[in-house]
């Protein structure tokens, strides 16, 4: 013998049942994944001490207080680079305009940073991966940090207070 029903007719009430619950779970674990992620996301800014407008001005002390907190050797040579390639941070038609103090530039274009305490960070990295020790002067006209031959002369003659 053989029964014509249909598929809807062959399911229980309780596998109906069953099909709910499940996507009602499934529903309900999505939003609670995605409330953890937003929870994650959120706990990873630092609300406690949010950086006040003063420590977000670009001056000599808060750009050698930051040189010095990130580890960034020489940093009053370091100091007297940015100051050179900004014109004591007054430059308008120079890389000052894309966060970059430091004048770095990749296919000859300057790169841009979301804030200036990234650019001294990225130098941080790039010290890192090039200077191997010796006399820091030295090493910036190797490494052609500077095309103009009187650079490390300049920063020499620079007198910051």
């Amino acid at each position: 013998m053989r029964f014509n029903k249909s598929k809807r007719q062959n399911i229980s009430n309780n596998a109906i049942a069953y099909r709910l619950a499940k996507k009602k779970v499934k529903r309900f674990t999505k939003k609670i994944v995605g409330v953890m992620i937003l929870f994650v996301v959120l706990s990873s800014f630092s609300f406690n001490n949010p950086p006040t407008e003063e420590e977000d001005v670009l001056s000599i002390e808060n750009l050698k207080e930051l040189l010095i907190e990130e580890g960034v050797q020489f940093p009053d040579i370091v100091l007297r680079q940015a100051i050179q390639e900004t014109g004591w941070f007054k430059c308008k038609n120079c890389s000052l305009n894309r966060n970059n103090i430091f004048g770095f530039y990749y296919k000859k274009k300057y790169i841009s940073y979301d804030n200036w305490q990234d650019c001294v960070r990225y130098y941080k990295r790039w010290q890192d991966r090039h200077y191997k020790g010796g006399d820091y002067y030295l090493f910036l006209k190797k490494v052609g940090f500077a095309t103009d031959p009187a650079y490390v002369k300049r920063l020499k003659a620079l007198r910051v207070k």
